[in-house]
């Protein structure tokens, strides 16, 4: 299932795993994931990993920690020191209790998505209002008669970056034809272009816009919409059924037969 989805936050591990840890550096304050990411991409800290009874281990023993201590559940807890420039990820046992709330959390979230997915397909769009990296805005007037690809990702997402490649060709195959390509994310523009050195995307990008990714009520990723050119929502892929590529294909061979 990670490689399927990445889950924007889980608001259990913010509600009960903030409590304050006696060996985290003066003047670092608890962040939420969101916020932690995009201050480490923007500012590059230096950052110390914390086990949880305080001690300290290399930062790149991180990924092969992850794999040796999955017999004990754990989250990660996030701080930074915004001015001094400095950050630590702090690793935490979860109690039964703890994995007990937060499989909870994580199943109404499933339940809603899922709710929210079958309510929006086969609805027609009476909304949709888009602004580019550069500033140009889109409007459900303006893509009238032209069929909608969007893609909802952020920067942190490695099942959203893994599909890029994917994205793009499936771009380029319908370069010609009268559908459009949208990535939609909440990122800021000046985290992007940092993120577009190092990774290709080739859809419109559509930087800092929590009010569509709301619209459609998206809180895994990624997540793929197509709607055709009348408006109407053909497609969200399933939360555990993949990205949803596969179908979407089939769909656009339907819509433009070569």
């Amino acid at each position: 299932m990670k490689k399927i989805i990445c889950l924007f936050t889980f608001l259990v591990v913010e509600i009960i795993f903030a409590q304050e840890k006696t060996f985290i550096p003066e003047g670092q304050i608890a962040l939420d994931r969101t916020t932690y990411f995009e201050f480490v991409q923007k500012k590059r800290p230096k950052t110390q990993l914390f086990l949880p009874d305080g001690k300290e281990m290399p930062l790149k023993k991180l990924d092969s920690l992850n794999k040796t201590i999955h017999d004990q559940p754990f989250t990660t807890l996030f701080y930074a020191d915004t001015i001094q420039n400095k950050a630590s990820l702090v690793l935490k046992y979860l109690s039964k209790e703890d994995v007990k709330l937060r499989n909870e959390q994580f199943r109404k979230q499933q339940k809603d998505f899922e709710k929210n997915r079958r309510k929006l397909i086969g609805s027609t769009l009476t909304e949709l209002s888009l602004t580019d990296m550069e500033g140009k805005t889109y409007t459900l007037e303006d893509l009238k008669g032209k069929a909608i690809f969007l893609n909802f990702w952020f920067t942190q997402c490695k099942p959203c970056i893994e599909e890029m490649p994917d994205l793009n060709k499936l771009k380029e195959k319908y370069k010609d034809q009268n559908i459009v390509f949208f990535a939609v994310t909440y990122n800021e523009k000046k985290l992007i272009t940092e993120f577009l050195k190092r990774t290709e995307l080739e859809l419109t990008i559509i930087p800092n816009d929590r009010k569509t990714i709301d619209q459609f009520h998206i809180n895994f990723y990624p997540t793929n919409i197509l709607i055709d050119p009348n408006g109407k929502i053909l497609f969200i892929n399933e939360l555990l059924g993949g990205n949803g590529l596969k179908e979407i294909k089939k769909l656009l061979q339907k819509m433009f037969p070569e």
